[in-house]
């Protein structure tokens, strides 16, 4: 039988099952469709480009879920009346199978005749491995589809731990093989931010943390941190900014620049809107962002966990501001005289900030043009508060400092190399700059992941793999918070909660694992949905 090689086939009838459709239109050539098998056979190097450019574009927009997430690592509402078939997660099942199936016709059609494709087919055997990172740890034993299915292959049944995160590991050394290594400090632009061999160690290292292979993550990870092909940025504050593209720190990144080699631009991607405040609340934004806001902010338990970490350091300037820090920016940057005149400046329009405690998220916030200050970097194409506004900032897919916290992890785990894993959680540390460590042990770690990693999209799953999702998350959907600045004439701030009508805290024995989209289980009736959903 004919391969399904048409993605818009597998879009609009399944990711699994075509059992609705006609299968014997699957055997008739379309007239003035071009064949795909003759398409790869004769694919040039533009037109590889072209094809794992798409799947970059997809895991892009897949990584910014987590944008607007607070500091539980996932926006959560009420939690309630939540099933298999409205699950927030529905849509990313169903793209990370969608990118495992654009990345396996790369793999079985395009041929490697040529160092382009060679790389391209390498990046397709890393980003199914990705896909499937996510899979695992988002649904624990979805179906293994480790290539283009048949039309007698659409109902696979659950995959089996062993046998996924062996695909996984395969994936990535078959990538680490394939993919150009970068060649040295400073040469990240070299390549254009695309994955190289050690991105794809990375990957694998954070793939075998997650597996609990702790001994195997350390033996990949070690060259990988002693190559000195990567290294912290100096200043926090420079990252997800201008400053930092092609940052010795970024494992890999999409690459907003107009000449990004994977073809891949951002002018048409709305995340910056999603990552700062809103208009009305900033009437002269200058360095402060641009329009938007909808969720962005943290909470009153992880600004006070900043500052019992960090403190008032670089790291805290670079993620959460409260504020008086707000304030501050405002007479720092000369939009107001002094502090009672950028409350005024502040405000606008609007008297109230809903979903807000008085604390702000400024990491990610691309800075708005600021002609007025010598020396300042846009992180904006446009600024037209008519239009869209979008971020020409580069967007990393994976830091080394995760890779150094990853190391320093799973150092413990393995019981060995621990003073190999002290020196990496000390340099992450260090250029937080706070005290260094005499030793360290897995709360240490987690602290620091949660101070450093915050907004990546790592902090639930860390809680979930930890077992500390149920006390870490209970009660964060009982109240929303309407923040409406100081308390009259006191410096405390007025705070209104308001109790949800109906909420629930993480369920055990069911919120570990997100339920099998129920679409999908009814098109493949051998998946085995996860407990309790």
């Amino acid at each position: 039988m004919k391969k399904i090689i048409s993605s818009i086939f597998v879009l609009y009838c399944g990711m699994f099952l075509l059992n609705s459709c006609d299968e014997g239109l699957l055997e008739v050539e379309q007239h003035g469709a071009l064949n795909p098998d003759t398409y790869y056979a004769n694919a040039t190097d533009a037109d590889a480009n072209q094809l794992i450019a798409a799947v970059y574009t997809t895991m892009y927009d897949m990584s910014g879920n987590s944008v607007t997430d607070g500091d539980d690592g996932v926006t959560r509402t009420a939690n309630t009346n939540v099933n298999s078939q409205n699950a927030g997660s529905n849509g990313t099942f169903t793209s990370l199978y969608r990118v495992n199936y654009l990345c396996n016709l790369i793999i079985e059609n395009l041929t490697p005749d040529s160092d382009i494709k060679k790389q391209v087919i390498g990046e397709a055997y890393f980003w199914r491995a990705n896909a499937y990172v996510d899979l695992i740890m988002g649904w624990g034993t979805p179906p293994l589809v480790d290539h283009v299915l048949a039309t007698d292959e659409l109902e696979p049944t659950n995959g089996s731990s062993a046998e996924l995160w062996a695909y996984v590991e395969s994936s990535l050394a078959e990538a680490i093989s394939m993919l150009p290594a970068k060649p040295g400090l400073g040469q990240q632009e070299a390549i254009g931010g695309r994955v190289t061999k050690g991105s794809a160690t990375a990957l694998l290292g954070k793939a075998l943390l997650y597996k609990k292979d702790y001994a195997a993550a350390v033996s990949t990870l070690k060259p990988l941190i002693s190559s000195g092909l990567y290294a912290l940025e100096t200043d926090y504050l420079d990252l997800w900014h201008v400053a930092s593209d092609f940052s010795d720190e970024y494992m890999w990144e999409w690459n907003m620049d107009d000449a990004d080699q994977a073809n891949f631009e951002n002018q048409g991607d709305t995340r910056a809107i999603n990552l700062t405040w809103r208009a009305e609340n900033v009437t002269v934004p200058g360095g402060l962002g641009v329009s938007g806001f909808g969720g962005a902010d943290y909470g009153k338990d992880f600004y006070d966990f900043m500052i019992d970490h960090d403190g008032k350091n670089n790291r805290y300037l670079g993620t959460i501001w409260d504020y008086e820090d707000i304030l501050d920016r405002f007479v720092e940057l000369g939009l107001a005289a002094d502090r009672t005149a950028a409350i005024d400046e502040f405000w606008g329009a609007a008297p109230i900030m809903q979903n807000c405690q008085g604390y702000f998220r400024i990491k990610m916030v691309p800075w708005g043009p600021h002609p007025e200050i010598e020396g300042w970097v846009s992180d904006v194409y446009d600024w037209n508060w008519a239009d869209e506004i979008h971020s020409k900032a580069n967007w990393p897919g994976m830091r080394y400092s995760e890779v150094l916290l990853i190391y320093a992890e799973a150092c413990l785990g393995a019981g060995t190399n621990t003073a190999e894993g002290l020196a990496a959680i000390n340099e992450v540390r260090e250029r937080a700059g706070i005290a260094v460590l005499g030793s360290y042990d897995l709360d240490d770690v987690k602290d620091e992941r949660r101070a450093e990693l915050v907004s990546e999209g790592v902090r639930y799953l860390d809680l979930k793999r930890w077992g500390d999702a149920a006390t870490e998350t209970a009660g964060l959907a009982a109240y929303t918070y309407t923040f409406e600045g100081y308390d009259g004439a006191s410096t405390d701030y007025k705070v209104t909660p308001t109790a949800v009508p109906e909420w629930s805290d993480f369920v055990v024995g069911r919120d570990e694992l997100n339920p099998f989209p129920y679409n999908e289980m009814l098109l493949n009736p051998n998946i085995v949905q996860n407990p309790n959903w």
